[in-house]
């Protein structure tokens, strides 16, 4: 029989978390540089960024759907039990997700042009993401190593 390979189980998801953070670094480095384009660039480099933007954004949102996935068990608890003990950082993380998620499908499919309201928001709170993505993967960074196996050995 052949055997199944979980992406949500065992070192697998590990390595689906160590994907994220380039693509996480991608998204952020193009959308700097898409706001920055769209102060002091024409019209084509404008266009470029967001290209690659969106892009990065679908990888992101490819990779991040398999990572909840695989931690669907943490916030189906967060619904039942509440925040209780649950890391806050976690959940403002994935709300704020959620919220980058909705805006930049209103601007990809609804509204013509970066420097709308739903833009400028879209924008201020991917800097307030930046942060929290900053401190989970800081705050996990060791783990994931340790369940990726590349845990320094001591001599």
């Amino acid at each position: 029989m052949k055997r199944k390979i979980s992406l949500i189980k065992g070192k697998p998801i590990f390595i689906v978390d160590l994907i994220l953070i380039p693509v996480f670094a991608l998204v952020i480095y193009s959308g700097l540089k898409l706001h920055v384009a769209g102060h002091i660039s024409g019209h084509d480099t404008w266009t470029h960024w967001t290209h690659f933007h969106v892009i990065t954004a679908i990888l992101s949102l490819l990779f991040g759907g398999l990572h909840v996935k695989a931690h669907w068990g943490w916030y189906k608890s967060l619904i039942k039990n509440g925040i209780g003990k649950k890391s806050k950082i976690t959940t403002i993380l994935s709300v704020l997700f959620l919220i980058e998620i909705i805006t930049g499908v209103i601007l990809v499919f609804f509204i013509e042009g970066g420097n709308s309201s739903a833009g400028i928001w879209h924008y201020r709170l991917g800097l307030v993401m930046i942060v929290f993505v900053l401190i989970h993967i800081i705050t996990r960074f060791s783990l994931m190593m340790k369940g990726l196996g590349w845990n320094r050995k001591k001599k």
